[in-house]
């Protein structure tokens, strides 16, 4: 499909409204020696429709050794027990989420917001801790837990070509008690994404930021909407 762009070197976004389903997080597709990684996978609908993505951007989808499921909410995990059918990747998230993933809680996932029903799936690598690295090819895949939006959030970075790649699905929130939700945690978690000095913020809903001013001052605009 029309609209595939390419990020940085073996890095593509392959999701999203426009792309695959309007009610879709933008999805990210990474690849390195002939393996792939997918950041999130869409709510669902648009199943269809990122697989075919997946190949139009050259790769073949069952290459895919992950898909990193950043946080529990169904735009972002909705084809995930699809993908584990078909293709078998392992499926990894935060063990703070990683149950909300399995049960298919409408409330935790946000699926009672859009409208649709979550297949629950099987988390295969159930991240802990602060930092967990995920082997890709020949490159570490850098998950950091940034809670705050869901208990179980996280980011993914990596660095390539003198890059650093982070990808920062929902900083900006929006927060819910019903998410498990907590401000002030969140506020610590954007504390150490700018910390990161990335290069390159590819964001769950807003795009692609290109230059470290530009991400820099995407994550401090948030923290000043939502400061104290």
């Amino acid at each position: 499909m029309s609209g595939i762009e390419r990020i940085g070197p073996g890095i593509h976004l392959v999701g999203g409204p426009g792309l695959t389903d309007n009610r879709d997080a933008l999805t990210y597709l990474i690849e390195d020696s002939g393996e792939l990684a997918l950041i999130d996978s869409g709510a669902g609908p648009g199943y269809r429709n990122l697989i075919a993505n997946i190949a139009a951007a050259g790769q073949d989808p069952a290459r895919l050794k992950y898909v990193i499921a950043t946080h529990a909410h169904i735009d972002h995990i909705g084809a995930l027990a699809d993908l584990a059918r078909d293709f078998g990747p392992d499926i990894a998230a935060h063990e703070a989420d990683a149950h909300s993933i399995e049960s298919g809680d409408s409330r935790a996932t946000a699926a009672d917001w859009y409208g649709l029903t979550l297949k629950p799936a099987q988390v295969t690598i159930r991240l802990a801790g602060r930092e967990n690295r995920l082997r890709l090819g020949k490159i570490d895949l850098i998950c950091l837990h940034t809670p705050g939006h869901t208990p179980g959030s996280m980011v993914v970075y990596l660095d390539r070509e003198g890059r650093r790649y982070l990808f920062g699905q929902d900083i900006h929130g929006p927060f819910d008690p019903a998410f498990g939700s907590d401000i002030a945690i969140w506020r610590e978690s954007m504390k150490t994404l700018l910390e990161l000095k990335a290069d390159v913020l590819a964001e769950g809903h807003y795009g692609v930021f290109d230059g470290s001013g530009q991400v820099a001052a995407f994550i401090q605009g948030f923290l000043t909407r939502f400061s104290e």
